[in-house]
């Protein structure tokens, strides 16, 4: 198995386990690592373009890595499921970048409410991942 499948996958259970011990903020920090590791993965798995590449290209076209990475996979699920779904993931994988952000960096409570969210949005974006992809 890939090591950043297995991070993620890490991720996803170290967020559930985090929140059972109600660490909410770091919870949601790996509930999203979860997803955007999973997705680079997909990006070298699903496609053929290895980290390195990725790298390169990021590079290129002047992008930082989640941004390269959401696009990435955004502009490839238009060709594949449409436009409105494509459009759809952007949303909640932003969404979810969102609410790490803001847990990581801002001076607010990150809640049960909040870390549950993030955690089942988490949870929703890996299962399309994974369907989707075949990762």
């Amino acid at each position: 198995m890939s090591r950043l499948k297995e991070k993620s996958n890490f991720n996803i259970d170290a967020a559930n386990a985090l929140l059972k011990q109600e660490s909410y903020a770091p919870s949601v920090h790996c509930s999203y690592y979860s997803c955007f590791q999973l997705l680079k993965y997909t990006i070298k798995h699903f496609y053929g373009i290895d980290y390195e590449t990725q790298a390169v290209n990021r590079r290129f076209v002047q992008q930082k890595s989640h941004q390269y990475v959401i696009n990435y996979i955004t502009n490839e699920l238009k060709e594949y499921v449409g436009f409105p779904k494509a459009q759809e993931f952007k949303r909640k994988i932003k969404d979810l970048k969102q609410f790490r952000e803001e847990s990581d960096y801002e001076d607010i409570e990150i809640n049960c409410e909040k870390g549950n969210n993030a955690y089942n949005r988490a949870k929703d974006m890996r299962i399309y991942i994974i369907k989707n992809f075949n990762v």
